[in-house]
């Protein structure tokens, strides 16, 4: 379904980006498909470099922007993935964007923003150089280059809540704000604060979404999976509690669920 060429990150920037990804569909015949994307927590910067607007957004009726920030996301996305489709996609770690350029995640839960809107001029001006590119490599580098050039910038302060993020994944998303707060000397309001504005989504959500990914990878690991000890495994309160998160990520009832995630989002690596 599609073709992925993957790189990874310069040495500078692998506290930030967990790898370049170029995407390409090989669909046989002109048309589409439809895809889901379930919720996860990570962020991406996408260029197409290919047809224009070959990947249309249903959940939001709009053809997302040639370059763009998308993410985190607690709801569903739904996409139809057009033949021409071709983008280079940075996949960020968790609170790297606001690293990066110190702008807020939260506007694009859910959503996605047109970076040459947020980040001006030269995102335009790159996006003219990367179509120009000869091959994927030298797409990403100059890509890469730009980023690399954030890391000089002189940015305003901000706390850090790298070991929040890594407490949370470290413990599959079953942790309590109380245990966090004591593990990073902030307060719950300070904490929750900077949570939200440098990951995009509010901390309990996050490590819900955190515990749900956990949840659905063991599921696609598992032929058949004993629904009745899901819940005890992974932290819920108890069977109901674990139904009604499943439904409301995923839209449908764990038994419903195919056993797999769509070809796009194993493509992304979400």
């Amino acid at each position: 379904m599609f073709k992925v060429q993957s790189f990874q990150p310069h040495r500078l920037l692998q506290d930030y980006i967990v790898s370049y990804l170029v995407l390409e569909s090989d669909f046989q015949e002109t048309g589409f498909r439809e895809m889901v994307v379930l919720p996860h927590v990570m962020q991406s910067l996408t260029f197409n470099i290919g047809t224009p607007q070959a990947v249309y957004d249903i959940t939001h009726q709009e053809y997302p922007a040639a370059s763009s920030i998308t993410g985190p996301n607690h709801d569903v996305c739904e996409l139809r993935i057009m033949s021409g489709f071709k983008q280079l996609v940075t996949n960020l770690k968790p609170g790297a964007w606001y690293k990066l350029f110190r702008i807020s995640s939260q506007p694009f839960c859910n959503k996605s923003g047109d970076l040459s809107v947020i980040l001006g001029p030269q995102v335009a001006e790159m996006s003219t150089r990367l179509k120009a590119g000869v091959n994927e490599e030298q797409q990403v580098r100059i890509l890469e280059a730009f980023l690399l050039q954030q890391l000089w910038r002189e940015k305003k302060y901000a706390r850090n809540i790298d070991e929040a993020i890594r407490l949370i994944f470290a413990a599959d998303g079953n942790i309590s704000i109380r245990q966090l707060e004591a593990g990073v000397f902030m307060t719950k309001r300070t904490l929750e604060r900077n949570f939200l504005e440098q990951t995009g989504l509010h901390l309990k959500m996050f490590c819900r979404v955190v515990r749900f990914r956990k949840t659905i990878e063991y599921i696609e690991r598992e032929r058949f999976p004993q629904w009745s000890l899901l819940a005890q495994k992974f932290g819920y309160s108890d069977q109901t509690h674990f139904i009604n998160e499943f439904r409301y990520f995923t839209h449908c009832l764990p038994h419903e669920y195919p056993g797999f995630r769509s070809d796009l989002e194993q493509a992304m690596g979400l």
